[in-house]
């Protein structure tokens, strides 16, 4: 067992902002004493370790930096998760034994929110599982300094803490946690989701395009991403089907005959196509597909159009522009997917075209 309590009072004490005079005032003692309690040279009682750790927003197992040495809790975790995705029912009690053994224990805090929170879900009439499941998400808030696991930060748990909400039925908890935790736009779905329940269709509607917008963004990554890796490894007839996909996609989403961005992501979607033809050598379709990127192009760079407005199912008011990188023109953008294809016979055939 080791603790660190002198480096944690410093660590604290400045993410909060304050100099040792401060900290010194805010729990009447002298400026000599918390200057000892940084250097190591003496420790606060307990009852004042306690008030620290209040102060702190943190449990004192954190404070003074307790760890356990041996691989018990993650052994525990682990059974936990496991009785969660196989929604064991002896989970819960499991769960209960566990809190008792490391109440303080973010990992254990949150693994038992998580199971809590499953088994609320699938017994929704138990609405004790839900009330454990809040409580434990919010006291995992609490014990995050812990948390060493890259997935799970303090946006996530309050999505799951959202989650819970919804299942009690306090949909308007639910909603003012996702709106205030709201970064990067990750939880427009499940605000527009909860508006549409509410009834408040016009600001779902809302939330749900600028939804829809991510998720096409996503999609072209996803696609132009995934077509790569098939060519890059010779898979070519997926490669073929998911960026057929692709512009069969684009197509649903424009509105009409109207300019839309979704034309010049699929020039570059032609683009591998026609590498594709010429790799099965089928030059004259690769020939054919490759005039179709051009004229594409071409009709796009005499009236570019980026407003995302112009894609069907997005229903906003406001001007919502999408970009990339690819090129500063829809032509450059031939061009630079031809180089990222690494195909001489493409580029020369381009060349000709061109």
């Amino acid at each position: 067992m080791k603790n660190s309590l002198a480096e944690n009072i410093r660590k604290f004490r400045k993410e909060r902002g304050l100099t040792q005079e401060q900290l010194a005032e805010v729990f009447d003692m002298t400026v000599g004493a918390v200057h000892k309690w940084e250097a190591g040279l003496s420790t606060p009682d307990i009852s004042l370790l306690m008030e620290m750790a209040d102060f702190f927003d943190t449990s004192l197992d954190v404070l003074v930096g307790y760890s356990v040495r041996d691989n018990r809790i993650e052994i525990l975790c682990k059974r936990l998760r496991k009785m969660t995705d196989t929604m064991d029912l002896n989970g819960p009690a499991e769960a209960d034994k566990a809190l008792k053994k490391y109440p303080n224990s973010f990992r254990v805090v949150y693994e038992c929110a998580y199971l809590y929170s499953a088994f609320s879900s699938m017994f929704k009439t138990n609405m004790e599982y839900a009330a454990h499941a809040r409580d434990l998400y919010e006291q995992s808030l609490k014990l995050i300094s812990q948390n060493t696991d890259p997935n799970i930060d303090a946006t996530s748990i309050y999505g799951r803490l959202a989650q819970v909400y919804l299942i009690m039925g306090d949909y308007d908890k639910g909603l003012e946690i996702y709106k205030a935790h709201n970064a990067g736009y990750i939880y427009n779905s499940q605000i527009g989701q909860v508006l549409l329940v509410k009834g408040d269709y016009e600001e779902a509607e809302i939330n749900l395009s600028y939804t829809l917008v991510n998720q096409i963004g996503t999609w072209v990554n996803l696609i132009i991403n995934k077509a790569l890796c098939y060519i890059y490894t010779g898979n070519l007839g997926e490669a073929k089907a998911i960026l057929e996909m692709g512009l069969n996609m684009n197509e649903m989403l424009k509105r009409g005959d109207k300019p839309s961005y979704l034309d010049r992501i699929s020039c570059i979607y032609l683009t591998g196509l026609a590498h594709i033809s010429l790799q099965q050598k089928h030059k004259k379709e690769a020939v054919a597909t490759l005039k179709k990127a051009k004229s594409a192009a071409e009709a796009f760079d005499a009236a570019p159009e980026y407003d995302a407005r112009n894609e069907r199912f997005v229903e906003i008011k406001e001007a919502c522009m999408a970009y990339d990188n690819t090129g500063e023109t829809c032509i450059e953008v031939i061009g630079n997917a031809i180089e990222l294809l690494k195909s001489t016979e493409l580029s020369k055939l381009w060349k000709s075209i061109n």
